[in-house]
């Protein structure tokens, strides 16, 4: 099932696949901190559950919300709150990545809007938090917080990411992940792969949607992610996530701009009817709304309560070509430039060139993208599985009230990194520079899964 030409394994799971006794196919995990020091889910074992998780390559999600605030006085105890454990969890990045061979991991701290450590949280220096990053969970008052101009502050400068509080069927919380396309309850665990949209005809597309979810839910029950002791067992954790690669690619391809899917899609979207001709816009969208279709009904089918996702892609979408032959472009946002190159520590310099006809971010511009998300984001909601988009805001976008309020308005449920899109307008390629100094999550991947 893995050879299928339209599916996009990760590398965390294509290891396992050859390899099933190596490590477990978790690109990332979650843990909801509990208010004590020891037991179960406490501080001192959410810093034994972070340092096993980056040990082995996973991205760790620590939910800080149910800490007291600094300074409230119990018996024999005054706590000291959310923000000054934050630093455990950079500094045990920092040490377990750089001990021995590199590790994939990365950490994400999130801390909900209404704790009264909140305005602390996100103002911390960057230079106390070099490896981590840091999530401000949201409610529908978000625009009446008395500290709206630092979130507003903190988001313009990149350093802070949001995700609107959210939870399952039967009112428990969920928990984003690294990348915060991810839904999980505490202790869950990121099983990722994407639909090649490079390789598909429009015609393709439901079928690669719906085997590329049935690859999945094949694999879920057989990670053993629950006998390691870290983890839920696949009985306990009933989600996976299917993305895709290659959206630029295929509109390339095919003669289609973004603006021209948007306008379709939104049209279809409408609770009207419309007699007019199909335009091949039209027919890629009712393509792709029936593959969600159909890989949710699978999901559903395998007692999957979330399944359908847009993650960050680059690792993967560089390791496979469109159907022209060019390398793939990341998930459904047009790329910075047709062709990058990216420079690691690590790997060294690697060239990636796309298909001459893709559309790049300064020509699609960032209102269309956001359109394109929020259908899609729609989309995925009306099968009743689905997960989020790890939402870039290009830095041409003004983080004010305004564009908060049409987020909030909006199906997207988190954003994620501050994408340089300005600087890079003036050059011929994307020059992608991977820092050692720093958590090396970056705008276009989750590096928890391209191992």
């Amino acid at each position: 099932m893995a050879d299928h030409p339209t599916v996009a394994v990760t590398g965390r799971v294509d290891q396992w696949l050859h390899d099933p006794a190596g490590r477990l196919p978790v690109s990332c995990t979650v843990l909801a901190v509990q208010d004590r020091m020891d037991g179960p889910d406490g501080i001192e074992d959410s810093w034994h559950f972070t340092s096993q998780a980056l040990r082995y390559g996973a991205g760790v999600a620590i939910n800080l919300s149910a800490l007291r605030p600094a300074g409230t006085v119990s018996p024999n105890v005054t706590a000291s709150g959310p923000t000054s454990f934050a630093r455990i969890y950079s500094v045990l990045n920092e040490t377990i990545r750089r001990g021995g061979r590199f590790k994939n991991g990365a950490v994400n701290l999130h801390l909900d809007s209404h704790h009264p450590d909140a305005q602390d949280f996100i103002k911390i220096p960057i230079d106390r938090l070099p490896w981590a990053k840091r999530t401000l969970i949201v409610h529908d008052d978000l625009l009446q917080l008395p500290y709206l101009n630092d979130i507003m502050e903190q988001m313009q400068s990149g350093s802070l990411w949001l995700s609107k509080a959210r939870t399952d069927a039967a009112g428990n919380l969920l928990y984003g992940n690294v990348c915060n396309e991810i839904f999980l309850p505490s202790r869950g665990t990121c099983l990722l792969q994407h639909v090649n949209l490079g390789m598909c005809c429009i015609e393709d597309i439901p079928d690669a949607f719906e085997h590329g979810m049935k690859m999945l839910c094949a694999i879920h029950p057989l990670t053993g992610v629950g006998e390691s002791g870290l983890y839920r067992s696949p009985e306990h954790d009933r989600q996976v996530g299917l993305g895709v690669i290659g959206l630029a690619s295929l509109l390339a391809i095919e003669g289609i701009t973004y603006r021209e899917l948007v306008e379709a899609w939104e049209l279809r979207l409408r609770p009207i009817d419309h007699a007019r001709s199909q335009t091949k816009a039209d027919r890629l969208v009712n393509s792709l709304i029936e593959g969600f279709d159909r890989a949710a009904a699978w999901a559903q089918k395998k007692g999957m309560e979330r399944s359908l996702t847009i993650a960050p892609t680059a690792s993967c979408a560089y390791r496979y070509v469109d159907r022209n032959g060019y390398t793939t472009t990341p998930e459904i946002s047009p790329p910075i430039a047709c062709e990058v190159d990216r420079y690691s520590g690590v790997f060294g310099i690697q060239t990636y060139d796309h298909h001459p006809r893709v559309e790049i971010a300064s020509e699609v511009g960032y209102e269309d993208y956001f359109r394109l998300a929020n259908c899609w984001q729609q989309s995925m909601e009306a099968t009743g599985q689905a997960h989020s988009i790890s939402f870039n805001i290009w830095d041409t976008q003004v983080i004010d009230q305004d564009f908060l309020e049409k987020w909030m308005r909006s199906a997207l449920w988190t954003t994620y990194y501050r994408l340089p899109v300005r600087q890079q307008a003036a050059l011929d390629k994307t020059i992608i520079q991977q820092k050692q100094v720093t958590c090396d999550l970056s705008a276009d991947e989750c590096v928890a899964c391209a191992e």
